[in-house]
């Protein structure tokens, strides 16, 4: 018995030891956890205080990297940004010497902003871009991305190539910013409030009119040109002949393809919000500059008149900036767009210097935002994957370790009816002339060895080719093509109307007869303030009898400021002469056209009563698509839409050259630095 107690004394001895064994190594287990955060603790090396100095000097601001900042979308983005004074912009630009000068031109705070050389034509330039980006940032995160910079070449039968060997609209539009978006993501760890976004555009989206109905399509096909390098003579990434407007249409494809495979491989595990959008059609942007004179000229007119999908470029820039800095943009994998709806009031647009609503883009403030629909080839997983390993590959990008169905609208039914069959031929022809003979059953063949295909390829391409011989010809065409402003055509006062125009412009008093006086409506409560809008500007600006708030800039045009707060104000001659835009400021009368917005005494806002108007003017009653009335409806629509833009017209050679005199100004503000050396931009 005694035994027998000894033994069961000694096995609950045995078991206490190890109960207080585990106990004790769980409870070091426990303390080491909490001793984790010094794993994170870097020695004190020259380099890490450098790093730490170096992200000092941003303070709290976020980085925001934006490409092609020197003109169009990212120099309006740029300004957005840097007016709210909560973000410090590295703008990646090719040309540093025409930054400075537009700089200037600009009044671009160079404490806030840092311009660093980029050429994305050139994936060398995209490695030093980067390296420079790591020493700037110090050991501060980068806030967001925007892959913005494009170039535009539908004019040439031939392609244009880099020096690394592809086609430019491919390399600059979408190859380097998938490589550089490669390197930045890392740079974003740490970041509470990361995102990338990549400018896409509805000719990429073919479920719109504008992308499905105007040949040449955005098809990327089987992406046998991708494949099988895209490098010269393969111009396509289809691997077909060149096609320069299609070019431009697959990158921006691609860049919304990539897009949503960026969403899906590391959105959960980085917090990245990644996202595409289009701003609308930006019709006076510097892009269009490879296009003929009579069509920069016109293609606004057009745009404002007969589709209703024209945006300004300051407008544009407010909306990649909503994107950049609205909380609600925080969410990934999104297509952003704006007002997306049918074109309506076309009646209206006359007297709203061609302003209307809808029609993809066009129209529509801050709260107009909405998440757009995207195609079913934007959609396409199989080919999304195949895209990102091609273009992997391509460009070197070292990354961290669907299908669904096209919907149309009824107005792209009726389109595509009507241009299929051109649309059909001439994309039969193309692929016809690219696949004649044995080269064509060589390629076909995926069982051959790729290079014996893409050798194949390359002869075809090569017999295709219309770069002319003729050197002549060819330093014309460069020449017509390189950007360049086209020679003035006519004296035109350009110095008056470069005049500068005062912030402090007074309000012009006028005589409205016969209006409904709105200073007899009952007041509603305090205004509230439009969310997001709190730092859009520092004087607010209050619109009754709608009782919302907005914030504004001084000199900032009224117009502007009540687009931007969807408030609805009829325009007709936008000189200030009709009266039809008048509305009441300090109780006088004044032209909504003429007048901007002046510095106000703290705790003061800049208040504006804007004469009510029917629902049933700003907006007639939708009725289904194919009814006597809605047939009716659009007849009278493109019929105003036809005089609006016959009128403007006839008067758009004034506006045009007063543009082109701009840019023609900054290309020689460019030459006269270059000529003396100028010192290069603080920080670069």
């Amino acid at each position: 018995v005694e035994g027998c107690c000894a033994q069961v004394s000694c096995s609950g001895l045995s078991q206490s030891m190890v109960m207080l064994r585990c106990s004790s190594l769980l409870l070091l287990l426990q303390a080491a956890q909490g001793f984790e955060w010094m794993a994170h603790i870097k020695a004190p090396s020259i380099g890490n205080l450098l790093k730490s100095h170096t992200g000092s000097r941003f303070g709290d601001k976020k980085l925001v990297v934006i490409t092609g900042t020197s003109s169009g979308l990212g120099l309006a983005t740029t300004k957005a940004l840097l007016r709210t004074e909560k973000y410090h912009v590295i703008g990646g630009v090719r040309n540093l010497e025409k930054m400075s000068v537009v700089a200037e031109e600009e009044g671009i705070n160079l404490d806030h902003f840092t311009p660093v050389h980029l050429d994305l034509a050139s994936y060398a330039s995209v490695h030093r871009f980067v390296e420079e980006l790591e020493k700037l940032r110090g050991d501060r995160p980068i806030d967001r991305l925007a892959c913005n910079a494009a170039v535009y070449q539908p004019t040439l039968d031939y392609p244009k190539w880099t020096e690394d060997g592809h086609e430019q609209q491919h390399q600059i539009n979408y190859f380097s910013h998938f490589l550089l978006t490669s390197k930045v993501m890392p740079m974003m760890e740490g970041s509470d409030d990361a995102r990338i976004c990549m400018l896409g555009s509805v000719t990429g989206n073919d479920n719109t009119v504008g992308g499905g109905g105007v040949y040449p399509i955005a098809d990327l096909k089987e992406l046998d040109g991708l494949e099988l390098g895209c490098k010269k003579p393969i111009a396509m990434m289809d691997g077909y002949n060149f096609n320069g407007a299609k070019a431009y249409k697959d990158t921006k494809l691609a860049c919304m393809m990539t897009c949503n495979m960026l969403h899906e491989r590391f959105h959960r595990s980085t917090g990245i919000a990644f996202s595409s959008v289009y701003p609308g059609c930006i019709a006076e942007t510097p892009l269009f500059r490879e296009k003929r004179p009579w069509f920069r000229k016109l293609f606004p007119v057009f745009m404002k008149y007969i589709t209703g999908g024209f945006v300004g470029e300051e407008e544009a820039g407010q909306r990649l900036f909503q994107v950049l800095h609205d909380p609600r943009c925080r969410k990934s994998g999104v297509y952003w767009g704006w007002n997306g709806g049918p074109r309506e009031g076309r009646e209206d647009s006359l007297e709203k210097g061609g302003q209307i609503t809808g029609a993809g883009g066009a129209g529509g403030g801050w709260d107009s935002i909405f998440e757009n629909d995207q195609s079913g080839k934007v959609l396409n997983k199989d080919l999304m994957m195949k895209l990102w390993k091609y273009t992997t590959e391509v460009t070197g990008a070292d990354w961290p370790e669907a299908f669904l169905p096209k919907s149309p609208c009824p107005t792209l039914k009726v389109i595509e009816a009507a241009t299929s069959i051109l649309g059909v031929i001439e994309e039969r022809a193309r692929m016809e002339a690219s696949r004649q003979g044995e080269g064509a059953q060589i390629i076909a063949n995926r069982d051959l060895p790729r290079e014996e295909r893409r050798k194949s390829l390359e002869q075809m391409l090569l017999a295709l080719d219309k770069t002319p011989k003729d050197q002549k010809q060819l330093e014309d065409d460069l020449l017509r093509t390189s950007g360049m402003a086209p020679a003035a055509q006519k004296e035109v006062n350009v110095v008056k109307q470069f005049k500068p125009v005062s912030t402090q412009a007074s309000i012009e008093d006028v005589v409205v007869p016969e209006v409904d006086d709105p200073l007899l409506e009952e007041e509603k409560g305090p205004p509230k303030m439009i969310p997001g809008h709190e730092l859009l500007g520092d004087t607010p600006v209050v619109f009754q009898p709608q009782n919302v708030m907005t914030m504004a800039r001084v000199g900032q045009p009224l117009s502007e400021v009540a687009s931007q707060a969807d408030v609805f104000i009829r325009y007709k001659c936008r000189k200030g002469e009709c009266k039809t835009c008048a509305v009441n400021i300090d109780g006088k009368w004044v032209s909504a056209c003429q007048t901007k917005i002046e510095p106000q005494a703290p705790g003061q806002h800049f208040a504006v009563r804007v004469r009510p108007v029917s629902e049933a003017q700003k907006r007639k009653e939708k009725v289904a698509f194919f009814s006597p009335e809605s047939i009716q409806d659009g007849f009278f629509n493109n019929a105003f839409g036809v005089l609006g833009f016959v009128k403007e017209g006839l008067a758009a050679d004034d506006d045009f050259e007063v543009r082109m005199a701009r840019e023609r100004r900054i290309q020689q503000m460019v030459a006269e630095k270059a000529k003396h050396g100028s010192q290069k931009l603080r920080g670069v």
